[in-house]
């Protein structure tokens, strides 16, 4: 029999019982719209951990003080300890394991340019720092060896920076004030988003390190050390991270100790940070969240194959005599079973199609509404494809089979 003569009389059969076929139409496009929207937002996440992690390279250490510890009686005390210091950069960077690095001295104050000012995060640091934390210039240039030197009072502002106190004009040139010093702007950085702990890397200024400490800062320590590990050839990358993390916290500590040999048997006043694994974990703790809700959702579809089954064995029953007059005609007990499977896989797929529609103008919906980045998940919409037909067939076959085994004789006198 000709899948067109099929056609016809399965769509019919389905229409007759539209709430029935409505039902299982809609719990198999719930199933799908579930699989396709999650999807959608977990891949967004893991692209925008992937940024991230792209942003800061894969070999990115960042050493920093240590948190004041809180002690029972005293009031809450917040913020770090103030035992990083120069000398400690430099021995960091003398380390053979050091690629490049980056000293920082940060802290957030107010930036006036004319009657416009903001608060930003001020971050005093030397020509490295581009290459270590993958910034690149928009215009100008950055701090050189010269500025850093002499302790020039230039500036390279962050893009959200830049746009907020020269709005649709080059800041080249031009002079802001930091405390009342002023500053002339030298360079324009490529805007860079936000990081995993929320901090806004557009938001900020960059002078050279020796003018932060003494002239904008007045302290002699630094906020963070910032490593770009070396590759080394035949060494495994997260082996080689694991080994410069704990070189460089062996020399800090040795350094730190005989600075203070009364604070030897203290717990490290610093911590070496791999970011790069911090972002792996976030990563893959978005794919497993990911696998969990498509998981809830494939049960979702299963459920929608029961409900093809139900209609299905139902539709047996009622249209038993139909099966009779039409085995009597001549047709055969594979037209029976290739019927009620095309039956069964016009409810799966049109679902599907429903589905499809309906999750992804949800994650379109929360793209345009929300921050949220969405992804396309290509591998979801095949998966979800592969599922549907796999339970428009497995659940069609049972009634399929039953169907075409009745006898014609025993079908035509059951009404």
């Amino acid at each position: 029999m000709k899948l067109r003569r099929t056609l016809g009389p399965g769509l019919r059969a389905l229409l007759v019982h539209r709430v029935r076929a409505g039902l299982a139409f809609a719990s198999i496009g719930v199933g799908v719209a579930a699989i396709v929207f999650t999807s959608a937002l977990g891949a967004g996440a893991e692209g925008e951990v992937q940024r991230k992690i792209d942003a800061l390279g894969t070999n990115l250490l960042v050493v920093r003080p240590a948190q004041v510890q809180t002690l029972t009686g005293r009031k809450s005390m917040r913020g770090s300890v103030t035992t990083l210091s120069v000398d400690d950069y430099e021995a960091i960077a003398a380390l053979p394991l050091a690629a490049l690095t980056a000293p920082a001295a940060e802290g957030v104050l107010r930036v006036k340019a004319g009657h416009t000012a903001m608060a930003t995060s001020v971050l005093g640091t030397n020509p490295s720092f581009p290459r270590v934390r993958r910034f690149a210039l928009a215009a100008g240039r950055f701090l050189d060896e010269r500025d850093d030197r002499e302790a020039r009072r230039v500036a390279v502002l962050g893009a959200r920076v830049s746009e907020s106190l020269f709005p649709g004009e080059s800041p080249i040139g031009r002079e802001i004030r930091l405390r009342s010093i002023p500053f002339e702007v030298i360079g324009v950085l490529e805007a860079k988003g936000a990081m995993a702990d929320g901090s806004d890397l557009d938001n900020q200024v960059l002078v050279p390190i020796r003018t932060a400490l003494r002239r904008v800062f007045n302290t002699r320590w630094l906020s963070n050390v910032y490593v770009d590990v070396r590759n080394e050839p035949g060494a495994g990358q997260s082996a080689a991270m694991d080994s410069a993390v704990q070189t460089i916290a062996a020399l800090v500590r040795t350094r730190h100790r005989e600075r203070h040999p009364a604070r030897a048997a203290q717990r490290d006043d610093f911590s070496v940070q791999n970011t790069s694994r911090f972002l792996a974990m976030q990563k893959q703790a978005t794919g497993t969240l990911g696998v969990v809700a498509s998981g809830i959702a494939g049960l979702a579809l299963l459920v929608g194959g029961t409900g093809i089954l139900a209609l299905l064995l139902l539709a047996v029953r009622e249209r038993t005599a139909e099966i009779g007059l039409r085995m009597a005609v001549g047709a055969r007990r594979r037209d029976i079973v290739v019927q009620f499977l095309l039956e069964a896989s016009l409810l799966s797929l049109g679902g599907w199609v429903a589905g499809l529609a309906v999750g992804g103008l949800g994650a379109t919906w929360v793209a345009f509404a929300t921050d949220w980045k969405v992804g396309v998940p290509g591998g979801a919409v095949l998966v979800s494809l592969a599922m549907v037909v796999l339970i428009g067939l497995g659940f069609g076959a049972i009634p399929a089979r039953q169907a075409s085994l009745l006898a014609p004789a025993d079908a035509l006198h059951t009404e």
